[in-house]
């Protein structure tokens, strides 16, 4: 029998069936559908995995194209271009050969080709473009850094100015989740920027984050002497951890020992001028001495009047010496002094403060490790050792604390096999597979059967009606016609047939 009239019969004979049969048949139609379209959701898919993310729409436009001529399958979803997993790494470095992405920016290839006829003015805003994107590149090849746009202002020079301005930059950074640039890297940045463009100084560079944080060092002297004070302080404080602890490691073991210092640091800038006298060394400041002696001889007549009177000659007469002496001396004396100007140096140490974890010692007892601490004569060696270390001075109110506490230690496991993750792979092939065995024995066989049986029990009632069938009654007429005759005209052999039916 052909095929078409088999599933003519095939869905007569489904007519023809009671309501339960069909609900029933229905209902298993129902619970295959549903399982094959579990099956196709179960059965593994093709991975994608991110090819690029967070491009600029030109570069994405780029990827995106380059991946249709290749005819490669991709999906965009969000800010992110998926491709097949297997294909990742192998298109990554073929697109990197051919400059793709550019990094949000075109380099100097911008001059690979020749355009006659462009200005001078085109010609410099080109240059300032591919300088542009040259340095976006090269910064972003720092691990923190997402993504990097970089902006110049370079000024016209004219003749007719006296003043010439300078040129400016500033880069705008998106740095990568959790991560952020130290001093030091935004500093190199600044520099970087600064020797790529003439005549460009380090101070007319701004570097901003993506939230407006301004990284680059501040024009105020007293915030940048700031932040460079709070930078010594944390790198004297590392320096002295990773000393103490690289030298407690040694000993100990590694990883077992935990070292914190806190140093306060004096920065300001003392200047003294000190003037001392002594008052038991005396010097001879000045000495001066004068000396003075007067002799005057005296002449003179006799006492009385006549010998005094005019014209009358002199007598002899007595002659006396007039002597007069005068002597002066001034000495000046002055105490011993010393004037002398101290400049006391910034960033000396105050104080110091460390405080030391020291693991303790684990032995076996009944399968468990037990801890125990460390003798008190270890502790004080340790701190002695400290000690020396840092410099101690008990008169600036250093302080070390050195205490064994307990660890978290986690027992290290050997690396096995990971039966779980195994159970998932196999599960993921093997449920498909056992899914489909189920359809067809339980399902698809059993409807076969149903569709073929029906077909084979209407053929024998044709043959037996026919048998039973009185003579006046022909196989054109209608069945339903035929059978309501029969049944009236012998209802004993309807009941007899209808039971052996029932009974196969």
């Amino acid at each position: 029998m052909p095929l078409t009239d088999r599933l003519k019969l095939a869905l007569e004979n489904i007519k023809n069936w009671p309501t339960n049969k069909k609900l029933a048949f229905g209902g298993v139609l129902l619970i295959t559908v549903a399982l094959l379209i579990t099956l196709l959701l179960w059965l593994p898919k093709q991975d994608y995995q991110v090819l690029y993310s967070n491009l600029s729409a030109e570069d994405a436009g780029n990827v995106i194209n380059k991946l249709k001529e290749k005819k490669i399958p991709y999906q965009v979803k969000e800010t992110a271009i998926y491709v097949p997993a297997d294909k990742v790494h192998e298109l990554r470095l073929e697109l990197a050969s051919q400059g793709i992405p550019s990094g949000g920016g075109v380099g100097f290839e911008i001059f690979d080709k020749t355009s006659i006829g462009l200005t001078e003015f085109s010609q410099r805003v080109n240059y300032v473009r591919a300088l542009q994107g040259e340095l976006s590149r090269t910064i972003k090849q720092i691990q923190e850094v997402e993504q990097v746009r970089v902006h110049i202002a370079i000024p016209e020079k004219s003749i007719f100015t006296e003043k010439e301005d300078h040129p400016t930059a500033s880069v705008v950074l998106k740095l990568k989740p959790g991560r952020a640039l130290s001093k030091e890297q935004v500093s190199s940045i600044v520099h970087l920027v600064s020797s790529s463009v003439e005549g460009l100084a380090p101070q007319y560079v701004t570097v901003v984050d993506q939230y407006g944080n301004l990284l680059s060092a501040p024009k105020d002297t007293a915030q940048l002497v700031e932040a460079t004070q709070i930078e010594y302080k944390r790198n004297l404080e590392k320096t002295y951890e990773k000393n103490i602890q690289s030298m407690l490691e040694n000993i100990v073991g590694k990883g077992k020992a935990i070292v914190r210092v806190s140093a306060d640091i004096d920065f300001s800038k003392v200047e003294k001028l000190e003037e001392k006298f002594d008052p038991d060394t005396i010097a001879v400041r000045s000495e001066q001495r004068s000396q003075e002696k007067t002799m005057m001889p005296q002449t003179g007549g006799i006492p009385g009047v006549l010998s005094n009177q005019p014209g009358q000659p002199q007598t002899g007469t007595a002659q006396q010496n007039i002597q007069s002496q005068k002597q002066q001396e001034s000495i000046n004396y002055e105490v011993s002094k010393s004037i002398s100007k101290i400049l006391q140096s910034t960033g000396q140490i105050k104080k110091i403060s460390v405080a030391v974890l020291v693991d303790g010692v684990y032995k076996d007892e009944k399968g468990k490790k037990v801890f125990t601490p460390r003798t008190e004569e270890e502790i004080k060696k340790y701190q002695e050792l400290v000690r020396a270390a840092i410099g101690y001075n008990k008169d600036r109110g250093d302080q070390v604390i050195v205490e064994s506490m307990p660890f978290e230690v986690t027992p290290e496991e050997k690396p096995g096999i990971d039966f779980l993750g195994l159970a998932k792979t196999l599960l993921k092939y093997i449920i498909p597979l056992v899914i489909i065995l189920l359809i067809i024995l339980f399902v698809l066989k059993p409807l076969l059967e149903i569709l073929k049986k029906p077909a084979e029990k209407v053929k024998t009632k044709e043959i037996i009606i026919s048998e039973e069938l009185p003579p006046s009654i022909t196989p054109e007429r209608d069945m339903r016609e035929d059978i309501r005759e029969f049944a009236k005209s012998d209802p004993k052999k309807v009941v007899s047939l209808l039971r052996e039916w029932m009974a196969e």
